[in-house]
């Protein structure tokens, strides 16, 4: 089992232990990842819309897949699904405006739950990897994002290829 089949795994186990029939991800990319998960109902946004375009492509023939060109000034704040997925996107966001808009966008999109896979550190990035900053984005998330508190982490079961782990915030009653 690799990295991916991890990430998958442990989403598909969130969604079938806790009846979740609705997923939105932020940042989707390329929908590799998607392709291992099990998801009802899953809604993909990417700031790119070549990767929008990719991914309906791919997945053109299952309905229960839809992809939307992310345009953050034209969100509406509107919750799109009990849970909202963070794969690896947080560590690319290094302007601190982006990152902010983001972690809202992210929070308001979902119902119930959501679940970030990220590092969870300051620690400068490796040299020569350009564009990518690790955010404590826990404490962030306590401090600017109310109605919302830190249920689970899991660790990642390979950390010599990833320095991320999943988060879980639920939203509080």
């Amino acid at each position: 089992m690799g990295l991916a089949e991890f990430k998958a795994e442990t989403i598909n186990a969130f969604v079938a232990e806790n009846g979740i029939d609705t997923v939105v991800e932020l940042g989707c990319g390329d929908g590799n990842q998607l392709g291992l998960m099990d998801v009802p109902q899953y809604t993909g946004y990417d700031i790119s819309k070549t990767v929008v375009g990719m991914c309906a492509e791919k997945y053109s023939a299952d309905s229960s897949k839809n992809f939307i060109h992310y345009l953050p000034d034209q969100y509406d704040g509107e919750a799109k699904a009990q849970l909202s997925l963070s794969l690896d996107i947080i560590f690319h966001l290094v302007e601190d405006v982006v990152f902010e808009t983001y972690m809202h966008h992210l929070f308001q999109l979902a119902s119930d739950w959501v679940i970030v896979y990220s590092s969870n550190s300051e620690d400068p990035q490796s040299e020569g990897i350009e564009h990518c900053r690790n955010r404590k984005f826990v404490d962030w998330v306590g401090a600017n994002i109310s109605g919302w508190e830190l249920v689970n982490k899991i660790e990642n079961r390979y950390p010599e290829r990833s320095i991320s782990d999943f988060y879980f915030f639920k939203k509080s009653a």
